[in-house]
């Protein structure tokens, strides 16, 4: 059994979990001149920094190079054994698909999966491991980065059973090699990387004169404090008079919070010419609040996740979103599942940033690249793995 090398069309990603919604309003304002020292070609910046801006974007769309991660792995140890896959919540489409993937490539190796539906939160994912502890599993894979912190009692209790916890996507590849005690072994991602390249395309497109940011917050994630850091940073650094203003909405409370967020954001400052949701799952009703204000100007920025039915949908004017940054599921599927063959074929797990799996930047430049084969990102991840674990 093999896994298909092909464009994958995701499920319709509507979110209906609930927490409570907490706002929290950041301005990033100054009062300094604006930087580059009077800009260039009526932009508040340098010539310097765009063409800064413009290399980052322009490399950040290109199909991403495979990396070797480390030595080849003998796949044959890890034959019969089992894996359950938890994604983050089942209504992310990626992170769904992604939990889907890892169960088909157990299969190439010899070994059974599950996935682990869910609706997301610790109450969704406890059932998980518990049924893991058991029913005997070797293995639990954490999708898209899954705080363990908020179930350390039962990881606990998995690995106390002799269960490897494997963490896809759980710190950024800027921590090196810092891990959580709590799990087994984890995979990073340049969650830091792919939204500055993300504000980079958005600071171009609105460079004539400093605006205003209305960003989502999801810091129940990980990966969400990692991404708001790096927008900070680089508004901070390209332009110190725009300012951001933002709301932290749990990923349970998309559905229900994200469109009322949007809205009172947009009406209380019409300076805002970008609304960034962190993650491309809060696209639907962010797009929907910014189609109702009415107002042309403003477009959907960072948007991390990469789904192609929202990137079509940019391409075709479909929806008010500029750019999407993000990886092809099948990858992160495969680093994720080399890392967990090192663990149970007791090889020892690589350093969580060389089982990292790249993002890409799409616009309404090459948007279409994401019908290609996996998504635009080519086949030579799936490839390279393969030989990797002897499949090739």
């Amino acid at each position: 059994m093999s896994v298909p090398e092909k464009r994958w069309r995701p499920r319709a990603a509507g979110l209906a979990i609930a927490v409570a919604l907490a706002v929290v309003v950041a301005a990033c304002g100054s009062s300094s001149s604006s930087s580059g020292g009077g800009g260039s070609s009526g932009s508040f910046m340098s010539a310097a920094q765009i063409s800064q801006l413009q290399s980052i974007v322009s490399k950040a769309q290109a199909v991403p190079p495979f990396v070797n991660p480390g030595p080849s792995v003998d796949a044959s140890k890890v034959k019969g054994m089992k894996i359950m896959a938890i994604p983050t919540a089942s209504q992310l489409p990626v992170c769904e698909q992604i939990a889907h993937d890892m169960v088909t490539l157990a299969g190439t190796v010899g070994m059974t999966g599950k996935v682990f539906d869910n609706s997301g939160g610790a109450s969704g994912w406890i059932p998980g491991v518990q049924q893991a502890i058991s029913q005997h599993y070797n293995a639990i894979d954490l999708i898209c980065g899954i705080d363990p912190n908020l179930i350390k009692p039962q990881l606990q209790a998995a690995k106390r059973a002799g269960i490897a916890v494997i963490d896809s996507g759980l710190f950024d590849t800027t921590d090196g090699s810092k891990t959580s005690p709590i799990v087994t072994a984890q995979t990073n991602i340049p969650n830091a990387l792919s939204i500055q390249q993300s504000i980079a395309y958005m600071l171009l497109q609105n460079k004539s004169k400093p605006f205003d940011v209305f960003e989502i917050q999801s810091n129940d994630v990980p990966a969400g404090v990692k991404m708001d850091g790096a927008l900070r940073t680089e508004i901070k650094t390209y332009c110190p008079k725009c300012n951001i203003k933002s709301t932290n909405i749990p990923v349970p409370n998309w559905a229900t919070d994200v469109q009322p967020a949007v809205t009172s954001g947009l009406r209380a400052d019409p300076s805002i010419k970008a609304v960034v949701p962190i993650f491309d799952g809060e696209v639907p009703p962010a797009a929907a609040a910014v189609r109702a204000s009415g107002s042309t100007g403003v477009k959907l920025y960072g948007d991390y996740g990469g789904t192609p039915e929202y990137i079509t949908q940019m391409g075709e004017g479909k929806i008010p979103m500029a750019d999407d940054v993000g990886p092809t599921h099948l990858w992160r599927a495969y680093a994720t599942m080399d890392q967990t063959l090192r663990v149970l074929s007791k090889q020892g797990a690589l350093p969580p940033q060389k089982d990292s799996d790249p993002s890409r930047l799409f616009t309404d430049s090459n948007y279409k690249a994401v019908t290609g084969v996996n998504g635009g990102f080519g086949t030579a991840f799936a490839t390279g793995y393969k030989k990797l674990w002897g499949l090739g």
